[in-house]
């Protein structure tokens, strides 16, 4: 498969799933994700499987009227990884805008991670601001500043 066809794919991955996400239908959300799939947050804890993140996203269109908008996209095939620039919107009218990190099962190029960051001011009482339960540094992120 061309590099060109595996970015295409990534692409119509992440806009499927958000759409799905947009009609809050769980199996259509779950479709998008493997089974083992995970979600993680800046500030609350990860989501662990696709039935999970499906029935979380679903509750919470149900409830609070979330939508979201696809800004911008960013593919890199080579790595199965996208990028997805977005703008959330609830019915009470408060905007949430941010990024998500996206890695792609190889083959059916469905979501197996998802990690999300939010615009959002720092919160100075917390000495890391990052991702909760993500394992940075069993994936090899710097644990301090470079000397």
């Amino acid at each position: 498969m061309s590099e060109s066809t595996v970015a295409a794919d990534i692409e119509r991955a992440i806009r499927s799933y958000i759409d799905a996400c947009n009609k809050g239908g769980e199996e259509a959300i779950a479709a998008c994700l493997t089974p083992d799939a995970v979600h993680y947050f800046p500030t609350g804890a990860k989501w662990p499987g696709a039935a999970t993140i499906a029935g979380n996203f679903s509750k919470g269109v149900q409830a609070r009227g979330l939508f979201w908008t696809v800004d911008q996209v960013a593919v890199d095939a080579d790595r199965l990884a996208g990028v997805l620039e977005w703008s959330q919107f609830e019915t009470s009218g408060r905007i949430l805008r941010g990024v998500d990190w996206f890695a792609f099962e190889p083959g059916s190029h469905r979501i197996r991670e998802i990690r999300a960051y939010s615009a959002a001011p720092v919160q100075p009482d917390l000495a890391a601001q990052e991702l909760r339960d993500f394992d940075y540094a069993g994936r090899g992120y710097p644990a301090a500043r470079p000397a």
